[in-house]
């Protein structure tokens, strides 16, 4: 019988690949057992994440103070949607088409579509007519006078982000000293752009930008109107080279252009400084100018304590240390009450925002020790989730209204308390171990050869710990270990997880496999594409929208007559579930298998495309899929039944074939035999 140690060439996950939207890393080199060869894989050995880097526009590429005339602004009905009036650029029709195709009639719609409904704008505007930069950086203001004025000339063109704006949205107010003509000039009447909220311009420019960042998308707010400093415009560019027309990849584009949306819409730290109360006051001071004070040194308008306040953790590292850690949190009412309410931390003080990842990661998003998987962190490293605490800020900016229907659910740091929400994962990890309570959702399993797969934190992809070894030390108050498995003391400093804006807080993170360097399939157990060929299904997996992540017990085998296959990498593997008034079952093609309760062993034995597989998984529990479950108890006896043996020879369709061809292959020898006996 022949012993194949699982094609794990298939799963080149040895050296790990995360590849999913904004956030991408990879590390270390290994040896992976394929068929009959030994395959080398390497990949740079220090870990690389692309982190999401929202450039704050700065002052010059700003139009601050846009007047919208008062006939423009008028009452409508409250629970109508925000509008969001899309105008594409040149360069998005310049795209391949399937490349042009997907921006057009699919990305963007859905992704404003999604916006619409979530927000509603309190003060909406009804036709927005822009203004024309200054051809100068001088600008002047009239006493009384809401209008901004150029001194002397507009500019020719008028740029939001790398996009020219057209003519017919724009208007041109110039101050001339010769004759104290302070108005309109150029053609008058400019249609602007009618029953609209925001217009956001979209690009697919292969800007310097995406050469020197290698970015999937950007985008930014350019223009804000004058009443209430609420954005009126904004652009998103699309790096061309990046966009991807795999199915497999649709979600996490559609993903990252939300993402980048907020950004223009109002979740930018340039922005904070122009956040208004529910009472129509800014909750920053405002200057003469009727702009706040600007802070040369970040280079943005300075926010007050009433949105954005520094505070100091009792940070617990190795040596059974403890550091002062220092975070930056966004404070206004609602992100408060939301924070705590996820937590289930009645005296957390607000919502962490970001502390690393450099200029445009820090401050511009949620902390991602915190909210891994929220879509407005840094990094897009798995599932992501708009979360209610994130509708919440942008409610808090006093310029929307959210639709809370509208936000995923966060299963990240739920109810995890003030431990999680407030200290290091050190300390978290260490009282979870002193419970005799698993980790989730850090944990502390070094990858090894085979790999110990497991599941994500919300049980919906199969995953593995990015905890690594670093090639520098880490720095102290990100040094988490006292002791690893196999780890000699002095190294200890240099382990932490691959995510650095994580804190280097170590998680299960979903993966890509890759073979020979090219994509094959994703980890995530709800995405059909992701079925693996059933030459490599090893542990008789199914991938689909009925699908999760569950332990295995014990390693798959696959078999035929003459053949049995073993996979060297185990742990989890994605499974068809349903719920029934019996309880949660498991799917194998037509059979299903019971969990009476959580923690039972399933002993599967299974025929499927004419091989009998045979593994132990462990039921999770019921409740953690299903809204209504019966009481836990003892495994019925039918569940037993299943474990009879099959007999695989008989079974086998390829013993069949060779017996059908050993008999045409006798027929001539059995003919002759005849005819001899005849004569």
């Amino acid at each position: 019988m022949e012993n194949d140690a699982g094609g794990a060439a298939e799963r080149t996950m040895a050296a790990w690949w995360v590849d999913r939207g904004c956030c991408y890393c990879w590390t270390g080199s290994a040896w992976v057992f394929a068929v009959g060869a030994l395959v080398l894989l390497h990949c740079p050995a220090s870990a690389f994440c692309r982190i999401c880097k929202h450039r704050i526009p700065s002052p010059d590429e700003v139009v601050y103070k846009v007047h919208l005339s008062p006939n423009h602004i008028f009452k409508r009905n409250v629970d109508q949607q925000l509008r969001v009036k899309t105008v594409y650029d040149t360069s998005v029709e310049n795209l391949l088409p399937e490349k042009r195709k997907l921006v057009k009639n699919k990305l963007f719609p859905q992704a404003v579509s999604y916006l619409q409904k979530t927000f509603q704008v309190r003060k909406p505007t009804g036709t927005i007519l822009l203004s024309r930069q200054c051809a100068s950086d001088q600008y002047l203001r009239r006493k009384g006078d809401l209008h901004r004025y150029c001194s002397g000339a507009c500019a020719q063109y008028t740029r939001c982000g790398p996009v020219i704006v057209p003519e017919e949205h724009l208007q041109c107010m110039i101050c001339r000293a010769n004759d104290y003509y302070c108005g309109p000039v150029g053609v008058p009447n400019r249609e602007g752009v009618e029953d609209a909220d925001f217009v956001l311009y979209v690009s697919a420019l292969s800007t310097e930008r995406c050469g020197q960042e290698n970015i999937v998308a950007y985008a930014a707010y350019c223009q804000l109107e004058a009443e209430m400093d609420r954005p009126i415009a904004g652009y998103a560019n699309l790096c061309p080279s990046m966009i991807s027309t795999q199915a497999q990849e649709f979600v996490g584009m559609l993903s990252t252009v939300k993402h980048e949306i907020l950004h223009a819409l109002g979740f930018s730290a340039g922005l904070f400084a122009f956040y208004y109360d529910d009472n129509g006051n800014p909750w920053t001071a405002r200057q003469a100018t009727g702009l706040p004070s600007f802070n040369p040194s970040l280079g943005l308008y300075q926010w007050s304590n009433k949105v954005v306040r520094k505070a100091v953790r009792s940070w617990d590292v190795r040596g059974n240390q403890i550091l002062q850690h220092d975070v930056f949190l966004l404070v206004t009412p609602r992100v408060i009450e939301e924070a705590r309410k996820h937590f289930n931390c009645p005296v957390l003080e607000g919502m962490e925002l970001e502390n690393q990842g450099g200029l445009g990661t820090e401050l511009n998003h949620w902390e991602k020790r915190l909210l891994e998987n929220e879509a407005m962190t840094g990094s897009h490293t798995q599932n992501r989730v708009f979360s209610r605490i994130t509708l919440a800020l942008m409610e808090d900016t006093g310029w929307y209204r959210a639709n809370y229907s509208m936000a995923g659910k966060l299963d990240w740091g739920r109810n995890k308390g003030c431990d999680f929400a407030m200290k290091s994962c050190k300390f978290w990890i260490a009282q979870q171990k002193k419970r005799q309570e698993i980790v989730r959702p850090y944990c502390d399993n070094l990858r090894s050869n085979p790999l110990q797969l497991m599941c994500r934190q919300d049980q919906r992809a199969v995953a593995v710990c990015n905890l690594q070894k670093f090639p520098k030390r880490l720095p102290q108050e990100y040094q988490y270990f006292d002791q690893l498995n196999g780890v000699p003391a002095e190294e200890l400093p240099y382990y932490g997880g691959a995510v650095e804006i994580a804190d280097f807080c170590p998680f299960s993170q979903e993966f890509s496999w890759h073979l020979s360097g090219r994509y094959q399939r994703g980890s995530d157990c709800r995405v059909p594409e992701n079925q693996p060929d059933l030459s490599r299904n090893y542990a008789a997996e199914t991938y689909g929208p009925s699908s999760v992540c569950l332990i295995q017990k014990s390693a798959f085998t696959m078999e035929q007559c003459t053949k049995k296959l073993t996979y060297p990498d185990w742990g989890s593997g994605c499974y068809q579930i349903s719920c029934s008034s019996q309880g949660l079952k498991i799917w194998f093609r037509a059979t299903a298998y019971l969990c009476s309760r959580a923690g039972q062993i399933l002993e599967i034995s299974i025929e499927m495309n004419d091989w009998v597989y045979t593994g132990n998984l462990i039921c999770p529990a019921c409740l953690d899929f299903c809204e209504s479950c019966p009481p836990e108890r003892d495994p019925p006896s039918v569940n037993k039944t299943r474990v009879s043996p099959i007999d695989l020879c008989s079974r086998s369709s390829s013993l069949v074939v060779t017996l059908w061809l050993l008999l045409i292959n006798l027929l001539p020898l059995l003919l002759g035999i005849l005819l001899c006996v005849h004569n």
